[in-house]
């Protein structure tokens, strides 16, 4: 059975009807298999996650970062959770995914939500940033790849300015805060796709923009703080985004390593370098 028939056979199981069917599937995400379904009139998206999807999200977590997220009203209605599998169905948002929008058009529906979130009661487990990347080097490191000289370099810098920024205080965080994931619905944004929320400081939302342009992620900081930012504040929020790039740039590797590059037909290994001269360049920037 192929992938749609099978997205097709589980809707109409858990909807208990025989009229799904499938309407396209979402591009983002670099595995994920999330397709737009239509039963009983309605839409919905329906998420299988790709090989090894379970390496790096806790549907624990997951499942229960959605439940917290609902007192907000700016998630879709999760409809099913399978926590062993990660599968899940969901109301369709109908609206323009800001990735494809000049987002900064969009900076200040993006900082309210922001500031709706990081200013809630929301209990989030801590992100912990650094102990996600020790893992991810482990995967990669499990397959066979030494981490070249380069990467190494860039990793003890991060962790020589972690220091400072320790005392930071954490707030609620989706943690992957970028366009892809925010859905732009009439005059109300939605920030869907809660996998990796956690408490963390602020700016590391903010840093998410910088997937699609970091000159992004400057311009979401500016409104963010209200002001021209600081020395400081550039290069707080410079700190997280390099982190994010080495990051991406384990997660890349290890898909490339598993096989992923042939099997999505996307050159995993080239997305890894891509993200460690983006780091290479914030840090020396």
């Amino acid at each position: 059975m192929n992938i749609e028939d099978y997205i097709v056979a589980r809707v109409n199981a858990l909807l208990h009807t025989q009229d799904t069917r499938i309407v396209m599937r979402l591009e983002g995400g670099m595995s994920n298999y999330t397709y737009v379904v239509e039963s009983q009139n309605k839409k919905f998206t329906y998420r299988v996650p790709g090989k090894f999807a379970e390496k790096f999200v806790d549907r624990v977590d997951e499942w229960h970062n959605i439940q917290e997220v609902d007192r907000l009203g700016i998630n879709n209605v999760t409809t099913y959770v399978e926590i062993l599998s990660g599968e899940k169905l969901a109301e369709y948002v109908e609206g323009t995914i800001m990735s494809t929008t000049d987002v900064v058009s969009y900076n200040e529906l993006s900082v309210n939500a922001l500031k709706k979130i990081h200013g809630s009661d929301l209990k989030f487990k801590p992100y912990n940033a650094f102990g996600r990347l020790d893992d991810d080097e482990r995967y990669c490191r499990e397959t066979g790849f030494t981490h070249p000289q380069e990467y190494l370099d860039l990793r003890a810098q991060l962790e020589a300015l972690r220091e400072k920024y320790k005392e930071i205080p954490m707030v609620p965080c989706h943690c992957d805060y970028q366009p892809t994931n925010l859905v732009i619905s009439g005059d109300k944004l939605y920030v869907l796709d809660w996998e990796f929320a956690g408490m963390n400081d602020p700016f590391y939302d903010i840093a998410c923009y910088g997937n699609v342009g970091f000159d992004k992620a400057l311009s979401l900081l500016e409104c963010y703080v209200g002001h021209k930012p600081t020395k400081d504040e550039l290069e707080r929020l410079s700190f997280h985004r390099a982190f994010q790039c080495l990051q991406w740039y384990n997660v890349a590797i290890f898909k490339d390593r598993v096989g992923l590059s042939k099997d999505l037909n996307m050159d995993f290994n080239a997305v890894a370098l891509m993200f460690l001269g983006m780091a290479k360049d914030l840090l020396e920037a």
